[in-house]
């Protein structure tokens, strides 16, 4: 067996790696020896390379930390490539260890084997492979330093993400004795992330943009929880012209003006919409969840739209963008802070403005749950009611995620994932259980629709669940969302095509996989069981909801169509 695998295990562990997710194969025999026997690094066996790849997105994304994931050769890799490009757009650290066999046998009609090399094209960072060493010929500098680079490629300064190794390993690959010896390698040196040099030479032009406008509005999109950009957030919502609005995803919502913004938006008429406009927009952060507010901007024509970010190019999403400011947002925004001060006068604050129509919106959504019948945003409302700071929250794409988003606010503290980067439904669970087992400090809970829990079902294949899960499921019988949104009900004799009826009994997958199931089909019984479902100790569990598709799907579209007076 050839002894630089060993290599690549001990310097992903002076890296400072801590866990790796193995799919059972033959090829990555070698890989599977080095990494186990390698102190420090916490081995994972899953069996599905699908679920597999959202399992090590999950832990990653908690800790912000490479994860590694080793597969065998063939199509094993093809199946991480939904995670891959959730990492990607997501910018969370993975490293991808693809066994492989020799490059002669390449396209030779030799079993399982395929065209490896740059498989993940460009949705990685870097992509390397490791040269195929004769017996007794193995460069352990050469691994060492292919290796050092593609981790330093998952945290690179201008946005994490995914890094792929191929390794093409000849036999024997079980040797009758394992030697994990290797030559002593260089000392490993944490340089950390190499800061952006902080764009001075543009503060003058941001001084005069804000000194000249008084209606500043700050959008937050997904991002991972950043305590010291929450202070910065906060000493600029001192600054009555600005008004700071955050994604349901961004880990900010408690830094924002109006943790609402998004029901805000889509109740307001077109006079307060136009109060609402900005002359003046910082934006930073991944994507945004709420369609309302990406349709409002893209009509907008502020005079001054910053976009603050690592990025080597600026993201343009609402076509209105005048400048792109490559930076580390909170450094740029502390400079901001230092340079500015608060306005002396203004006509009318913006800020005020924002609030007001937030509390509106807040006592249209209040007196609207008082008085609606059992659907699937009472449900995630009263949820939300449950959580605290001892909770981790992960939202399914689809309906779910939306729902969340519209609410106009849970308890602080409360971190909130969801797999924006691609917006798919495929490694939901998979991902929440990446996650939970990457933090057991808190209870984590994801709400999910039954359609995204199927098709992920095989992330339950897996020697243990974590203690510390909770599922919850949204059961309208599936993909019922192409029922309320706006297209596919115009063509009703085709909705079949949209949406994916089925008759699944989800009490048969928690007794193929062996953990508890619950029912709750009205709000008393989901409010009597949600104590004891969430509670620390209850241990993993599935929590299915069920709604009458009729009624649900009449009740979601009114809660959608509010108004504020």
């Amino acid at each position: 067996m050839q002894q630089h695998v060993f290599t690549i295990a001990k310097v992903c562990q002076e890296f400072g790696v801590e866990e790796a997710v193995i799919c059972p194969g033959s090829r990555s025999a070698p890989l599977v020896y080095a990494f186990l026997k390698q102190p420090g690094i916490k081995c994972s066996s899953v069996v599905d390379e699908r679920s597999a790849g959202f399992i090590a997105l999950g832990k990653a994304q908690q800790h912000q930390k490479p994860v590694v994931l080793i597969c065998t050769s063939g199509t094993a890799l093809l199946n991480f490539f939904p995670a891959i490009a959730e990492a990607f757009y997501q910018k969370v650290p993975l490293l991808v260890l693809s066994a492989d066999r020799p490059p002669e046998l390449l396209n030779q009609q030799d079993g399982q084997m395929i065209m490896q090399k740059n498989v993940y094209g460009k949705h990685v960072n870097g992509s390397h492979e490791l040269l195929c060493f004769e017996e007794g010929k193995v460069d352990f500098q050469l691994t060492e330093r292919i290796v050092l680079t593609a981790l330093y490629e998952t945290i690179l300064s201008s946005g994490a993400g995914p890094v792929h190794i191929n390794v093409p390993l000849r036999e024997p690959l079980y040797p009758e004795q394992i030697q994990s010896a290797i030559p002593r390698l260089h000392q490993f040196k944490d340089i950390g992330h190499t800061p952006l040099p902080l764009p001075t030479q543009v503060l003058d032009e941001v001084k005069q943009a804000w000194y000249s406008t008084y209606r500043k509005l700050i959008i937050v999109g997904q991002m991972p929880p950043d305590e010291g950009l929450s202070i910065t957030l906060k000493r600029l919502q001192e600054q009555p012209d600005v008004a700071i609005i955050a994604d349901v995803v961004s880990n900010q919502c408690h830094s924002a003006t109006v943790p609402g913004f998004d029901a805000l938006i889509q109740y307001a008429d077109e006079n307060r919409l136009k109060d609402l406009e900005p002359d003046f927009i910082f934006s930073l952060g991944g994507p945004l969840v709420s369609k309302a507010l990406k349709n409002w901007l893209k009509q907008l024509k502020p005079l001054y739209h910053f976009r603050l970010g690592p990025e080597k190019t600026g993201i343009n999403t609402y076509q209105n963008l005048t400048h792109f400011i490559r930076c580390k947002p909170k450094d740029f925004l502390n400079a901001v802070i230092a340079i500015t001060r608060k306005p002396a006068a203004a006509p009318e604050f913006y800020a005020s403005v924002w609030k007001a129509y937030h509390e509106k919106t807040t006592t249209a959504q209040r007196n609207w749950f008082g008085k609606t019948g059992w659907c699937e945003p009472l449900a995630v409302n009263l949820i939300l009611a449950q959580l605290g700071k001892n909770h981790s929250l992960q939202l399914a794409n689809s309906g779910t995620v939306r729902y969340v988003s519209w609410m106009c606010g849970m308890s602080e503290g409360i971190e909130v994932y969801s797999n924006r980067g691609t917006s798919g439904i495929d490694g939901t669970v998979s991902t929440a259980i990446g996650a939970a087992s990457a933090k057991p400090e808190k209870t984590h809970v994801l709400i999910v629709g039954d359609l995204s829990l199927l098709y992920d079902r095989n992330a339950f294949w897996i020697k243990e669940l974590p203690h510390n899960l909770r599922i919850v499921v949204l059961n309208n019988g599936g993909g019922k969302i192409f029922e309320w949104i706006e297209g596919p009900t115009k063509h009703a004799d085709y909705l079949e095509w949209f949406t994916t009826p089925h008759h699944r009994n989800l009490k048969n997958l928690s007794d193929d996989f062996g953990f508890a199931h619950y029912i709750c089909s009205n709000p008393n019984e989901l409010q009597h069981r949600l104590g004891s479902f969430l509670d620390a100790e209850a241990g993993f569990g599935l929590l299915e909801l069920q709604f009458n598709n009729q009624a649900n799907i009449a009740a979601i579209r009114e809660f959608k169509s509010l108004t504020i007076n």
